[in-house]
Formats: C-alpha cells, sequence, structure tokens
C-alpha cells in the first residue's frame, strides 16, 4: 500500500559519492536564549549533526554551516550542490527567518523542504489555518485573539484551547490551556498575550486520537508512510502534548506521553493517506512534511501542516518510527529528501 520503492535508495547511493552538501541551521538568537523556552532551539543544532553523519554514510561531501542573527548575508557564501535547510527560527524570530529564506533562495542551490512561502505560511498559526480553510482541508473551528475583550464565536463548541499564534514545539502550552466557559477563555487569553507578547489562537479542542503523518516525495511520486500514534500515559479525554511533557524533565508531565506504531482500521488510514496528498498538494509543499491529526470517530482534523518539521533518528519523533516501519535508517530518509531537492532543481518561487 505505501509503495515503497527500495530501488531508489541503491541508485541514490552511487550519486551520492558525487555531491557535495551543505547542512545549514539556525542557532539560538540573543532573545531565543534568554528565555525559558531555548531547548527548542538548540536541538536544532542535534538534528544537524545527526544529518551531518547520515549523509556522510551515504558518501556525499558534507559541510556544515551554523547561521547565526548577524550572519545571515554569509548564506550567499554557501557552495554546495544542495542545502539542507534547517533554517528554524520561529515565534518573534520569525523575521529572521524570512530573511534566512530569502538569501537561500538568491544562491540558486537546490535546498530542501519548503521554500520561503511555504514555511511563513506553516509558522504563522492564523495563516496556516487560512490556507487550510481556503481548500477545505478539514480542521478545528478556529478564531484569532488579539485582544482578550472581543467577540468570541457563537459556533464554538467548548472546551477549546489557546495556542500561541506564532510558536512551535508546544512552547506556551499547559494542561490549562484548555478552557471551558467565555470567562474562563478571556482569562486565559490576557494571561498568555501578556506572558508571550503576541495574539493568540483559540480552537476547538478535538477529543480522540492523535496521529503524525509523514510524506516524501519519491521519483514515482509522494509516498505515504504509515502514521505514528501519540499514546497517552493518561485516561483523561483532554490529554495532549504540552511543554512540559516534551521538554521539561523537572516536571511531573514529562515524558507522559510516547510515539508508537499501533493499529489503525484501513478506512481510517487511507483517509489520513487521502489528506496528506491533498494537503501536500494545495499547501505546495516540498519534498517532505509531517501533518499532525485527530481523530474524531472517523473524521481526520488537521492540527499542523509542517513545510519543514524537525528530524532525528530519536524513537520520540514519529516520523523517526514511520520511516523505519518500511526498513529504512536515518541515512536512507534524509537521502530521500536530497534526491528529492535535486530533482526538483532550481524554480522560481512566490514571495513570502
Amino acid at each position: 500500500m505505501w509503495q515503497i520503492i527500495v530501488a531508489s535508495i541503491s541508485r541514490n547511493n552511487e550519486r551520492a559519492a558525487n555531491m557535495n552538501i551543505a547542512v545549514l541551521y539556525s542557532v539560538p538568537t540573543k532573545r531565543a536564549t534568554n528565555t525559558p523556552y531555548v531547548e527548542t532551539d538548540t536541538d536544532t543544532t542535534e538534528s544537524a549533526k545527526e544529518i551531518e553523519t547520515a549523509l556522510a554514510v551515504k558518501g556525499a561531501t558534507v559541510t556544515t554551516h551554523p547561521i547565526d542573527e548577524d550572519h545571515i548575508s554569509s548564506i550567499s557564501d554557501i557552495r554546495a550542490d544542495v542545502i539542507f535547510n534547517l533554517i528554524e527560527w520561529t515565534g518573534h524570530d520569525l523575521p529572521l527567518a524570512d530573511r534566512a529564506f530569502a538569501a537561500i533562495e538568491q544562491t540558486g542551490i537546490p535546498f530542501t523542504g519548503g521554500n520561503r512561502h511555504n514555511y511563513m505560511m506553516t509558522s504563522d498559526k492564523v495563516s496556516m489555518k487560512k490556507a487550510l480553510d481556503a481548500h477545505a482541508l478539514p480542521t478545528a473551528r478556529w478564531q484569532l485573539f488579539e485582544d482578550p475583550g472581543q467577540p468570541i464565536r457563537t459556533d464554538f463548541r467548548f472546551p477549546v484551547i489557546v495556542k500561541p499564534a506564532l510558536e512551535h514545539c508546544s512552547i506556551g502550552l499547559s494542561r490549562d490551556s484548555i478552557v471551558s466557559g467565555a470567562e474562563k477563555l478571556r482569562r486565559k487569553v490576557r494571561e498568555m498575550i501578556r506572558a508571550l507578547a503576541q495574539p493568540m489562537l483559540i480552537e476547538e479542542f478535538i477529543t480522540g486520537r492523535e496521529f503524525q503523518v509523514t510524506a516524501l516525495e519519491g521519483p514515482k511520486g509522494l509516498r505515504v508512510l504509515p502514521p505514528a500514534e501519540v499514546v497517552f500515559d493518561s485516561a483523561d479525554p483532554n490529554h495532549m502534548l504540552t511543554y512540559a511533557s516534551r521538554w521539561d524533565e523537572n516536571d511531573p508531565e514529562y515524558k507522559s506521553s510516547h510515539m508508537k506504531m499501533t493499529h489503525i482500521d484501513q478506512p481510517l488510514v487511507r483517509e489520513m493517506e487521502r489528506l496528506t496528498r491533498r494537503t501536500f498538494e494545495k499547501l505546495g509543499f516540498r519534498d517532505y512534511t509531517r501533518l499532525d491529526i485527530r481523530t474524531r470517530g472517523n473524521d481526520v482534523l488537521i492540527l499542523e501542516a509542517n513545510s519543514n518539521p524537525g528530524i532525528s533518528d530519536s524513537d520520540d519523533y514519529g516520523m523517526t518510527l514511520s520511516y523505519k516501519a518500511v526498513g529504512w535508517t536515518l541515512a536512507d530518509f534524509v537521502w530521500e529528501i536530497v534526491a528529492s531537492a535535486q530533482r526538483r532543481g532550481v524554480k522560481s518561487h512566490p514571495p513570502a
């Protein structure tokens, strides 16, 4: 069903020995270093090291290029056949990512993952939600709050969840991010706007199973890998991935969930695959993506669509379990991404 063409890996290995690949990655900004969330940015460096090693295993010549906020212009000095792009600035640092993507595109070198437009669209939850709605891709009802006193959608069904509009990696999410009732919602929105200095995205909380679905482009088209499930230890129907559960080793919530390949009824699997393919096409993604989704009965709803999802060989990543489920190593997986970027070559991209 998954149409994995193993023969393509061996052919790619033959090409790898003649390729120069630049692994480009962002390092924490001075602003991020002074926040309690800096770990979400330092893991990009760890990912870059893993990818460097994986590409070297394939025989490629690999150089690494850490980029800080003061040296974005140095991207123009990169010389390579392909850039493996790990620029991941978000939140208040998102304008830096915009500059970095513009600089990458100006090099004329093929680069992996989303283009400037893709990245900026999916890093802002509001623009991502608008894109999902515009293409009739199923997602929970939502509303942007820039002022806690503004009117609330009359068709909202509580509980709802309060999310920072510009963050990633569950920054700002805690168990009390889920609220019931208008007054509790307004209090939480006011608290979070003050804490993170950005608008809040409010969406209906979807009670159900949660999955991560990975897809990547091969020589014969898009391949959707087997979905991995987020398994929660708690029986609470409002369970969710919080910042503490993912990043804070000193918090009781830490490791209160794990990723697992589980049984999924085939009609549901087919719907996940259909929706992933449609999302990839309609949002103009490239090379690879990961959808974070929840199911409500037989309905599949998109939580987030990621144009440049994090990559690691850790089993804490649903993507890792998915490529291992089809017999791939990290080296096989990242090389498929490189091969896709190389096939695409240089194209013009819409501005962000």
